[in-house]
């Protein structure tokens, strides 16, 4: 710590004058405990009543600091709530009525994320071969469950159209 900063410290702690701060500092060879005890020895430490007003300014930065911990705090119970919910619904994949797989929506989310080139097609591909896809779990609603049967349906006519085109060469 620089002499400045010392001066201002002990001046702030004991509440006197720059120059009486410099001058104990000076005579305790820059020992801030020191200059204290010298200070108390010559009775110079001011002491506010504990009735006084002050015009001094107190830092507030603590609140702020509190209000921010408390934002993210906010917004990752939010996070670790979404996740614990998305973990709870599951997308079940099967075939001829039998469950193949079961993956939480989470573990979708994230391959769709990180491998949306590879999981799309193959989930397209698996509405082809027989392959239909449901969710169950969390407050699930019939509605997304009934839009997953109609692409099952869709990729059906589809395919049954292909089989069926009169111009297709067997």
């Amino acid at each position: 710590m620089e002499h400045f900063e010392m001066v201002e410290k002990l001046r702030q702690k004991a509440n006197i004058s720059y120059e009486e701060a410099k001058n104990a500092l000076e005579q305790t060879d820059w020992d801030l405990l020191d200059a204290l005890v010298y200070l108390e020895s010559q009775d110079k430490i001011k002491k506010e009543p504990a009735d006084s007003f002050t015009t001094r300014k107190e830092k507030q930065e603590q609140p702020q600091e509190e209000d921010l911990r408390g934002v993210f705090t906010r917004v990752f119970s939010y996070i670790a709530e979404l996740i614990n919910k998305a973990n709870n619904i599951h997308m079940d994949v099967s075939k001829q009525g039998k469950t193949a797989i079961s993956i939480p929506l989470t573990v979708l989310i994230l391959l769709l994320i990180f491998m949306f080139w590879w999981v799309l097609p193959i989930m397209v591909l698996g509405l082809f071969l027989g392959f239909r896809y449901s969710f169950r779990g969390h407050q699930m609603t019939g509605t997304v469950n009934k839009a997953m049967d109609k692409a099952a349906q869709t990729a059906e006519q589809i395919k049954s159209n292909i089989h069926t085109d009169p111009h297709h060469e067997e």
